[in-house]
This record gives C-alpha cells, structure tokens and sequence, in this order.
C-alpha cells in the first residue's frame, strides 16, 4: 500500500488542491485497501473450506471448521490491513498540495 500510495502522490495532491478534505483522502486509500483485503479473505476462506479434510487430518482438539478460529483470524487480517493501509493514507495526507504538484 505503500508503493501504491507513493505512485499516486500527484493524484492526491490534486485532491488535495482541488478542496478533498483530508479524511476523505484517507478514506479513500482505507477503501482500496479494504477491498484487497476483503477479496484475498473470500478466497482464502473459500480455499480452507475447500481443504476442510485434509485440514481435519492435521487438527487436534479443534474442529475441522472451527468458526472461532476463522473469525480470529479474519479479524487478525483485517486489523493488521487497516493499519498497513492508514500509516501511508496519513503519510500522504501531510504532503503539501503545491509540492506534490511541483514534484513532477
């Protein structure tokens, strides 16, 4: 997310210029990162239910499709998500508009 939002310092900074207010632009760097993390989730659950067998082989004292443990861990992803996406959101927030600007 990093990387992405580095590439899109130019964008955000006419955003910014043209009068987005600075939550909006976090918003709308926590929406993109959202929407990867919600996809790679749906997959990554759609797959585990998929190896749900082969899974109940390797599991002892847990259920095979264990709710909890899922919940957990797709709560895990998607607070770790938030937090890699909201560090460089706020990083591009601070730059000033004319310097982005100007940095091409």
């Amino acid at each position: 997310m990093a990387y992405s939002v580095a590439r899109r310092t130019k964008e955000i900074g006419i955003r910014m210029a043209l009068g987005a207010a600075r939550p909006d632009v976090v918003w709308m760097i926590l929406r993109e990162t959202l929407r990867l993390v919600v996809f790679g989730i749906a997959v990554g659950l759609a797959a585990s239910c998929g190896f749900n067998l082969f899974l109940a082989s390797m599991l002892f004292g847990v259920k095979s499709l264990d709710v909890a443990s899922f919940l957990l861990a797709t709560g895990m992803f998607l607070v770790v998500a938030l937090f890699a996406g909201y560090l460089p959101a706020r990083r591009a927030t601070k730059v000033d508009p004319m310097i982005a600007l100007r940095n091409e």
